[in-house]
């Protein structure tokens, strides 16, 4: 790679939601990349925290748009996704708004994105920000028997025991290259997830057209998990996390009658038993989980009860 007029034009979609101090550090690492070829589509979904004028002074080649309403990841994402596309850029990068990547994260992600054969979306290693030495996640993995949900290396000390990895299941959503040809054939996330659990379900979407999944270690980014979430899960995403997976296991879930009748079982004792782990608000937990789970039933899609108390 020499010249940026040479190299793929890479377009940054980033939300903000209510997240002004994560996503102004987000935004001056992508200032910071090394890359010469991108622009940032910056979206304040359901909130008025940027202005196109300020977010110039934060990343050249940046553009602004403005929901009027929470609209969600998926939708929000997609939104951004259209724009970029309409842009002319070749690949897009999802970047959540608590990330850091480090300056050289893009270029390792395009490198992995046009190698031949190249897969159609491509992941980061994902670094915890307040341990940098422990990974967030390399991957991600599904038993589509089962429904068991894994974020591959997860809390482990980063010793470069996953470097070997290329082509992997799924990938965190996180910081996730999607090329536009993996955006225009599956049209972006599905808007009915809302949050959570929309990249998988991409990524499986992918592999199911015959498009590739990997991971690119030597891309780095930094989470702020707990800026995202809190010390535990927060009922929002409890309530998005157990609907979704749900979701997309009828979706994806593979096995007989058997696995079709357990899956469902598995899935809400797993969601149960994680609501109750840890002490304090247990109670408001779990309901945020049976939430999830009624809801599934009734056929609920989007924000649902997402922010109910």
């Amino acid at each position: 790679m020499t010249t940026g007029e040479n190299l793929p034009a890479i377009a940054v979609v980033v939300l903000n939601w209510y997240g002004r101090v994560e996503t102004v550090a987000c935004l001056r690492a992508l200032a910071a990349l090394t890359y010469p070829n991108v622009s940032v589509i910056l979206i304040d979904n359901g909130c008025a925290e940027f202005s196109a004028p300020e977010l110039a002074t934060l990343v050249a080649s940046a553009e602004y748009q403005r929901t009027p309403m929470n609209v969600g990841f998926s939708a929000g994402a997609n939104m951004g996704m259209r724009r970029a596309l309409e842009r002319g850029a070749r690949h897009v990068w999802f970047l959540n708004s608590d990330a850091r990547p480090e300056p050289g994260a893009l270029t390792e992600l395009v490198y992995a994105m046009e190698a031949h054969p190249g897969p159609a979306i491509v992941g980061a290693k994902i670094l915890q920000l307040q341990s940098p030495q422990r990974l967030d996640s390399i991957a991600l993995d599904i038993n589509l028997r089962s429904g068991r949900l894994y974020m591959k290396g997860h809390d482990e000390i980063d010793s470069g025991q996953y470097d070997h990895l290329s082509a992997v299941r799924a990938v965190a959503g996180c910081a996730m290259l999607v090329s536009r040809a993996a955006c225009e054939r599956l049209h972006g996330f599905d808007e009915q997830f809302f949050a959570y659990l929309e990249d998988v379900d991409l990524c499986l979407r992918a592999r199911a057209a015959g498009l590739g999944v990997a991971v690119a270690p030597r891309a780095r980014v930094f989470h702020n998990r707990v800026a995202a979430t809190g010390p535990r899960q927060s009922t929002a995403s409890l309530y998005l996390t157990t609907r979704n997976h749900l979701r997309l296991m009828r979706r994806h879930g593979e096995g007989g009658r058997f696995w079709r009748a357990a899956r469902p079982l598995a899935v809400a004792a797993l969601s149960i038993a994680y609501a109750l782990r840890g002490a304090g608000q247990r109670q408001a937990r779990l309901r945020a989980v049976l939430r999830g789970l009624g809801d599934y039933r009734r056929g609920v899609v989007g924000e649902g009860a997402a922010f109910r108390a």
